[in-house]
């Protein structure tokens, strides 16, 4: 695929994933994939008031689902909808974010094979206009991605 191709697949995947799965409907309404090739991903996300813990920092649970989601999408740029299963997930939380600050998801595959991806994913904190960032949290996501034949 072209890149304008696999930023399109995988936008479609994104979007289906969001109308099939309520977690991902509520938390990732706003985010946008601005960039998708094979084997990685950048993508940003406004931070709202569903991704607030109690203290009015980032939620753990929300950057988990930053990177199990991201790993996905990392899958999904080689060309199939399938985004594998969670085998193991590892997430760093290095720093916070606060409502209002817009975050910035890498992702890159570091082995995409015939049944196991490893996918290592950055979030950060975009501090201002020229493109500063603070790493909120990096992670590790293995996942299965044989898919049962039909």
């Amino acid at each position: 695929m072209t890149p304008s191709e696999t930023l399109t697949h995988v936008r479609a995947v994104s979007a289906a994933q969001r109308a099939n799965s309520p977690i991902y409907a509520h938390l990732l309404s706003d985010i946008t994939i601005t960039s998708a090739t094979e084997g990685h991903l950048l993508a940003t996300i406004p931070v709202g008031a569903p991704h607030i813990n109690s203290k009015g920092g980032l939620h753990g649970t929300m950057t988990a689902c930053l990177v199990d989601w991201a790993a996905g999408m990392v899958i999904a740029t080689y060309g199939g909808s399938y985004t594998g299963v969670s085998t193991d997930l590892h997430v760093s939380y290095v720093a916070s974010a606060r409502e209002g600050d817009v975050l910035e998801v890498t992702g890159r595959a570091t082995k995409v094979g015939g049944t196991m991806a490893f996918v290592a994913v950055e979030v950060a904190r975009v501090v201002d206009a020229d493109g500063e960032r603070v790493v909120v949290a990096s992670g590790l996501h293995s996942k299965y991605v044989k898919q049962r034949s039909t």
